[in-house]
Order: C-alpha cells, then sequence, then structure tokens
C-alpha cells in the first residue's frame, strides 16, 4: 500500500514507504517540474487507466508543449469522468482543452465549443474556481476577439465576484488583469494599470499558483503596457516575466514575452538584442503551433523595414499574413517604398478593425493614415485622423502617444503650409520621443524638423536637426532615410538631387551637368514622386532627404 509522508515544507518524502506517484506528480506540477510530474503519472497509469492521472499526464504534456500527447490525454480523462459523472472534473478537463485549442492549434471555434461544455457542466452548482475560469475567457474572449469592451468589462468583474465567492484567489487576480486590460484600451490608462500591476506582483510574487492564471496576467499587463506605448514600465516588468518563466520552465509565456520584449527593445535602438530574441523565439513558437510564428515574423519584418532591408521585409510580412500588426507594418513600407496609397489602404483596412472606444490600438493605425494621406494630397482624411489621434493622445497621456500625436499634427500642419505651427508641433515631438527614449521614432522626427526649417529659411537650425538625424539613424543601422531604398535613383538623378541639396536653381544644375533645363525639371520632378516629396516644401524635402542618405 502506498503511503505519503508530508514535511512541514509540505514536500513528500519517502520514509520506509513509495510514495503515491499520483501524489508525487501533483507534487511536481506545483512546483514547475513538468518532466518529473511526466514520469510520475506515467508510472501512475502503468497498472490503469484513471481520470486523474490522465489529468496530471495532459498537464504536464501541455507545459512541455507536446501538444499531441496532450490532447490524448485530456480526451481519455474527460471521457472517463464523464462516465462518472463527476460533472465538476470533467468541466476542469474541457477548459483545459479549451485553452489547448487556442495555444496550440489556434481554432477559436473548437475552443469555443470546449468553453461551453463546461459552462453547461458546471450548471447548478456551488460557486467554483472553474466556472470563474470560463468567466475569465469569456472576458478576455470578449475583449481580444470580438473587441466588445463593455462586455469584457461585465464579465471581467463578474468573474472577480465569482471568484471571491468560491474563495479562488487565482481566478480573482486573472479576472482583474483582464478588468485592467479592458480598461487600457478604453483609455482609462491610470486606473488600469493600477489593477494590472497589482494582479502582476500577485502573480509572479508567488500569491497566485494556477500557470494559467499568471501567464494571462503577466500578457495581459505587458500587451496594456505595449498598447500605450509605456515601454519603460514593460521592460521592468519583462524582466520579472522572463525570470518567472525560466524557474517554472514556462516555454509557452516566456516565448510570447520574448516576442513582447523585443519591442522594447527595438523602441530603444537596440536592433542587435531584439533580432536575438526574434530570431531565438523562432523554433519554441514553431514547436507550439506554425502560426505562432508570425508573431516573430512581423516584428523582425519592421526591423528590417527600419534597417532600409525593405525586400527582407516584404518577405517576412508575407509569412506573417493574417496577424494583427501586419497591416501596420505593410503600411510603413509602403510608405517606404514612396507608395502613400497603398499605405492609406492598409492603416484604414487596420483601422477598419478596431472600433473607436479601443483607444489605444488605434494609435499606430491614425498616425500612419495621417501620413499616408498628406502624400496622397487627401488631406480631409489626414485632418481627421489627426484629430483623432489628438484625442487619444489627451486621453491616454503616456509621452509616446503623446509624441505620436504631435509628430502627426506637424505633418499635416506643412502640408497645409502652416510652418510655425508644424515647426513647434514637431519640436514637442523630437522632445517627446526622446524623453521616451524612441530613438528611431525621435530621428525622424527631426527629419520633418529639418524640411519644415529648411522651408522657413533656417538653413543652419534645419541642417543641425537633419545632421543629428543622420547621425542617429546609422548609429542605430537604419536606412539613410525612410524611402533610401525604395526610392531607387538612377546616377543622373542622384547627381542632379546632389546640386538641388546644395542650393541650386534648376538653370544652375543645367548648366553645370551640361543638360537642358527642360531635362532638369524633369529628372527633379521624378525624384519628387521617388522620394514622396509633395507641394510646395517639395525642394526643401529633397534637399533634407539629400543629407540624410548622405547624397548631399
Amino acid at each position: 500500500m502506498h503511503q505519503r509522508v508530508v514535511s512541514r515544507e509540505g514536500t513528500l518524502t519517502r520514509v520506509g514507504a513509495v510514495v503515491d506517484p499520483l501524489l508525487e506528480g501533483r507534487e511536481a506540477l506545483t512546483q514547475g517540474r513538468w518532466q518529473d510530474a511526466r514520469r510520475a503519472f506515467e508510472r501512475a497509469l502503468t497498472d490503469r487507466e484513471t481520470a486523474p492521472a490522465l489529468e496530471g499526464l495532459g498537464i504536464a504534456l501541455r507545459w512541455l508543449g507536446e501538444s499531441g500527447s496532450m490532447f490524448r490525454a485530456m480526451t481519455r480523462s474527460y471521457r472517463l469522468y464523464r462516465r462518472a459523472s463527476d460533472r465538476r472534473s470533467a468541466a476542469r478537463i474541457a477548459l483545459q482543452l479549451a485553452l489547448g485549442e487556442v495555444y496550440f492549434r489556434m481554432e477559436p471555434a473548437v475552443a469555443l465549443g470546449w468553453l461551453a461544455r463546461a459552462e453547461r457542466l458546471l450548471d447548478g452548482l456551488e460557486p467554483t474556481p472553474e466556472r470563474a475560469l470560463t468567466m475569465c475567457i469569456r472576458a478576455n474572449t470578449a475583449l481580444v476577439l470580438d473587441k466588445d469592451l463593455d462586455g469584457a468589462l461585465a464579465t471581467a468583474r463578474q468573474a472577480q465576484q465569482h471568484a471571491r465567492a468560491a474563495g479562488a484567489f487565482d481566478m480573482e487576480m486573472m479576472a482583474l488583469a483582464i478588468e485592467g486590460l479592458a480598461l487600457v484600451c478604453a483609455g482609462e490608462v491610470q486606473r488600469g494599470m493600477r489593477l494590472l500591476d497589482e494582479a502582476t506582483a500577485a502573480a509572479v510574487g508567488g500569491e497566485v499558483e494556477d500557470p494559467d492564471a499568471i501567464s494571462t496576467t503577466c500578457c495581459a499587463l505587458i500587451d496594456a503596457c505595449k498598447r500605450v506605448r509605456d515601454y519603460n514600465r514593460a521592460s521592468q516588468w519583462c524582466d520579472q516575466v522572463q525570470e518567472f518563466c525560466e524557474r517554472w520552465s514556462d516555454q509557452l509565456t516566456f516565448a510570447a514575452c520574448r516576442a513582447h520584449y523585443a519591442d522594447v527593445l527595438i523602441w530603444r535602438g537596440a536592433w542587435a538584442d531584439a533580432e536575438a530574441q526574434l530570431v531565438g523565439n523562432l523554433g519554441p513558437l514553431a514547436a507550439i503551433h506554425r502560426l505562432r510564428v508570425a508573431d516573430s515574423l512581423v516584428r523582425l519584418a519592421e526591423l528590417r523595414r527600419r534597417q532600409g532591408r525593405l525586400t527582407d521585409a516584404a518577405d517576412l510580412l508575407a509569412q506573417a499574413e493574417g496577424h494583427w500588426l501586419a497591416p501596420l507594418v505593410s503600411a510603413e513600407l509602403a510608405l517606404d517604398r514612396g507608395e502613400p496609397q497603398q499605405a492609406s489602404q492598409a492603416a484604414e483596412r487596420y483601422l477598419r478593425r478596431v472600433p473607436p472606444e479601443l483607444v489605444t490600438e488605434r494609435t499606430g493605425g491614425l498616425e500612419l493614415l495621417v501620413r499616408s494621406s498628406v502624400q496622397t494630397g487627401e488631406l480631409a482624411a489626414a485632418r481627421a485622423a489627426s484629430g483623432e489621434l489628438a484625442a487619444v493622445a489627451d486621453r491616454v497621456g503616456t509621452a509616446p502617444v503623446r509624441a505620436s500625436a504631435a509628430l502627426a499634427a506637424g505633418v499635416l500642419a506643412a502640408a497645409e503650409q502652416r510652418p510655425e505651427d508644424a515647426r513647434r508641433l514637431l519640436e514637442d515631438a523630437v522632445d517627446l520621443f526622446g524623453t521616451s527614449e524612441g530613438r528611431y521614432e525621435a530621428a525622424r522626427a527631426r527629419q520633418e524638423l529639418g524640411a519644415v526649417l529648411a522651408g522657413l529659411g533656417q538653413e543652419r537650425a534645419a541642417a543641425h536637426e537633419l545632421r543629428a538625424a543622420a547621425s542617429e539613424l546609422s548609429a542605430l543601422g537604419a536606412a539613410a532615410s525612410t524611402g533610401a531604398d525604395g526610392a531607387r535613383l538612377s546616377r543622373r538623378e542622384v547627381e542632379v538631387l546632389r546640386l538641388v541639396a546644395r542650393g541650386r536653381s534648376n538653370q544652375e544644375i543645367a548648366a553645370e551637368l551640361f543638360l537642358s533645363t527642360r531635362t532638369v525639371e524633369r529628372h527633379v520632378s521624378n525624384i519628387y514622386d521617388k522620394i514622396g516629396a509633395a507641394g510646395k516644401s517639395a525642394r526643401a524635402a529633397a534637399a533634407s532627404y539629400a543629407l540624410v542618405a548622405r547624397i548631399a
């Protein structure tokens, strides 16, 4: 007969008897020793199949990333629990199968089927942690898949009440994190972040034991930080989460966290470190599910775009098709290639998917729509997008979002021939990006500011901004200028552009290059088209392009 002896620390010990492998496996699960748990549950299944042993084995296999074996074990456990008329345990397995369908197979319809099965099995029972978990999953689904902000908030709050009634602290913290994320999405950043900080402190501090609750809570916080571009807070929590994941051998959360952390590194200009994170993440993500690889591919595409490797970026983006970030990267890529109409369409496509009430999700799309619409001459569309973005910035309040709004408004003001307004707005953008460590974004804003200053005749100030931008872009390993790789200037066009940057008129360029004035005008027009310059400031923009691209 098996005997269990429990020490003061609650660990199983062997004193003159063999420890029950089922109990040994459960103890290993509580400590994140997934391989030890697997071996123990396999021993427990040697004589006969039991639902608890299959359940424990399935959990261990899930966290080891062995999805096929996990589904087989969990399905058999579910059937045995149903035969025993153990509704609560069967519901618990149905929830595990629902989560597995999301994590490994990315089959939301099947996942929702298992979720509905769990809800029906729990009908009529007293408050349970399982019922609280069903509510958490419903709230998360409402927010992430359905974009139903009100539904997500209401269900998350209901889940907290149910979890407290059931004494399920883990589920209460998970629900608190989902509520916090929903509030951040609605623009109530301070309230949402307070809830998220509290829930995540409990998760990584040892108060929360359920791995799903820990994973969901941590991911919700980092997601919220990125939505409002609070990269300092995201970085601090990424360090905590990665340490936790290593301690618990949590491959699922660790892989997701690495993709998020790469966003922080890209923002801060640590591009070599970001690339290492993303490339190193491809294998683990592929092991979970091939579609998960898009989380790293789309971010690697953005990094390649910033580096001026536009062909590589396009290839990576094609592999990440369908990812929610893909339209934003596609729009940036189109602008780099001098295709503002395509950029506008991509930005609009992204924004159509995001309801207006989810304000923090709209920031990137709105900024892109302003810049692309200015280049296509659709100033009414640019004004509408800039106005909405300004309202988002006022509501969210973080420096990076305010910087994005200032940059967009500055670009619009320049297009509307309001150079003094443009100057002030772009100076604010440079300062705000700088204080929030957005090195690439600050350099891009300096480029715009330099063009405006050149148009105002402030040549020394313009040269200072443009040289600072060029120096920063060079230090980052970025393309010399947005569009540098996509412009594809001919040798003669480079010669003409160099003289434009030196302040020569078309007639002077014609004389110096032994060309007709008409030919020079045609070359200048082609240059404007290729680099996306337009309007009265086109010549100043071309001069700025030449300086930053080291043509001048």
